[in-house]
């Protein structure tokens, strides 16, 4: 064997494509020697050094790539450590490794090939085989479908194979047929009326009538004169989603401690699930979320101080929106979830990204898991196209003079997509505290509990405290607080302001010595 055979092409190993960037695609184009000695395992790449096959074991691989974007290669004869040891198979082994795919995973399409190797002066080979994503649920024989998260291999359970056949259109959960409900007595035809009515104007369409809007929208279906929900329907305009997608609702948490906790250290201040369709859902989650946003006040570029609320609405609604829209309901009992912690929010949406969008590929790639649920809230003034709102997310985050979005995939309890809004905590508590302590001075500052420290802040960056603020601020009850603010009108600090002199709804309190303009 000519020794150059054993070595990379040099227009092959440019500099300007580290082995890093390269796709299993390009792994398996470029293998010879030198890469097999080089390349390291991970996500695209796996070593096996096995003297018999488990063809058992192989057939879950085989899935796992099938099933994972770019696919994925492995290798037999070379060592966990990377040292090259060529294969030893006999043809018979050969040829079953070669071929058992078409009874123990039926649907993969595996290539193949091997690779020359010098093995202690001697000629040798390794076989590599090239899995290729299919873009189809690949299974075993045995029924199992596997995918790749990360590093790791992983079963996927009933509910990620349904989202995952649902994401490559094999079925799509929303324009399932949902005969549990009747149209139209079982729907909000207001939300109905507001969506047909946008789509007759926008689309020219002034004499169609709302039935024929909604199945051309794949929202209804008419079959044998009788018209049946679609799934995509219930999502948007039901009275009950919930009784066929219990996990139509939305979780929002407010926590006083920078991790969420467990047992007995598992305590938000603030816990509320709205539930209904997504029009209902998005309105009341996105009030809910704005009255438990704290404003704060910080130095802009400009060294001038800012008053703002934590997070800018654009990014957290968007995020909101988008978890609600693109989420998969296959996993019909899990919610999507909102958490705020002092640092951060956190929003999570069940179901993985949709290929081809991932973490790298999301500002500038676009695709739905829920398309027709997305073009319906579109025309309802809810949903950007993917795209925009994503970078509508990081640009108003900037405008706050706030970190990137975060977004990311996660796997600890089931598959979730998460959002991660960081409102520079540190930095700006440290403004607030310096300000504030200048205006009070060092004696009467430093005598004030946390507890205190919150209430007087609101007062002084807002002007005003009234005492459901106070209760929201520290989830306390409303007589607790009361009693709280009381204690600050008795160390001179607030006083209370009232225009009635009985249970006067705008009564609040306000600084004794306020702040100067």
């Amino acid at each position: 064997m000519n020794q150059s055979s054993l070595e990379f092409d040099d227009d092959l190993l440019s500099l300007e494509t580290p082995r890093q960037l390269w796709t299993p695609r390009d792994i398996w184009s470029r293998l010879n020697q030198r890469a097999l000695e080089l390349l390291g395992e991970d996500r695209r790449f796996e070593r096996k050094n096995h003297s018999s096959p488990d063809l058992d074991n192989l057939a879950t691989y085989y899935s796992m790539f099938s099933n994972t974007p770019d696919g994925g290669v492995f290798v037999y004869g070379v060592s966990d450590e990377g040292t090259v040891t060529g294969c030893n198979f006999s043809d018979e082994q050969l040829n079953k490794i070669e071929t058992f795919h078409f009874t123990r995973c039926v649907g993969a399409k595996p290539e193949f090939k091997r690779i020359p190797v010098i093995v202690d002066g001697k000629k040798s080979f390794c076989l590599a085989i090239f899995c290729p994503y299919v873009g189809t649920l690949v299974e075993t024989n045995k029924g199992e479908a596997w995918i790749r998260y990360g590093e790791s291999r992983r079963k996927m359970s009933e509910e990620e194979k349904q989202d995952f056949r649902s994401t490559r259109r094999e079925l799509s959960f929303e324009l399932a047929l949902a005969p549990l409900y009747t149209y139209p007595g079982d729907f909000d035809l207001k939300v109905i009326q507001d969506f047909c009515d946008a789509f007759r104007t926008r689309e020219l369409k002034p004499d169609w009538t709302n039935e024929e809007v909604l199945v051309d929208r794949y929202l209804l279906n008419l079959e044998d004169g009788v018209y049946i929900p679609r799934n995509s329907l219930v999502l948007m305009a039901s009275h009950r989603p919930a009784l066929s997608i219990p996990g139509c609702r939305v979780r929002v948490q407010r926590f006083d401690t920078i991790e969420e906790g467990s047992g007995e250290s598992y305590s938000p201040i603030r816990d509320r699930v709205i539930e209904g369709n997504l029009v209902r859902i998005l309105q009341e989650a996105q009030d809910v979320i704005s009255s438990i946003i704290f404003d704060v006040t910080w130095l802009n570029k400009e060294g001038k101080f800012v008053t703002t609320p934590e997070y800018p609405k654009w990014a957290w609604f968007e995020a909101l929106v988008n978890a609600c829209v693109h989420r998969s309901y296959s996993f019909s009992g899990t919610e999507v979830t909102v958490k705020l912690f002092p640092d951060r929010m956190e929003i999570e949406s069940p179901g993985g990204f949709v290929p081809p969008v991932n973490e790298q590929t999301i500002y500038f790639t676009r695709a739905s898991r829920n398309h027709h649920l997305m073009d319906a809230l579109r025309f309802l003034g809810y949903v950007r196209m993917s795209r925009e709102g994503i970078r509508r997310i990081r640009d108003s985050m900037h405008e706050f003079q706030l970190p990137d979005p975060v977004f990311r995939q996660e796997t600890l309890h089931g598959v979730v997509v998460k959002v991660v809004l960081r409102n520079d905590y540190r930095t700006k508590s440290a403004t607030l505290s310096r300000s504030m302590a200048l205006h009070f001075g060092e004696e009467v500052w430093g005598s004030l509990s946390e507890r205190d420290i919150k209430l007087v802040s609101h007062a002084f960056y807002n002007g005003k405290i009234r005492v459901s603020d106070a209760q929201r601020l520290t989830g306390r009850t409303w007589p607790t607080s009361k009693k709280d603010l009381e204690r600050l009108v008795d160390k001179g600090i607030l006083k209370f302001e009232t225009e009635k002199a009985f249970r006067d709804p705008k009564s609040h309190y306000k600084l004794v010595r306020p702040p100067k303009a």
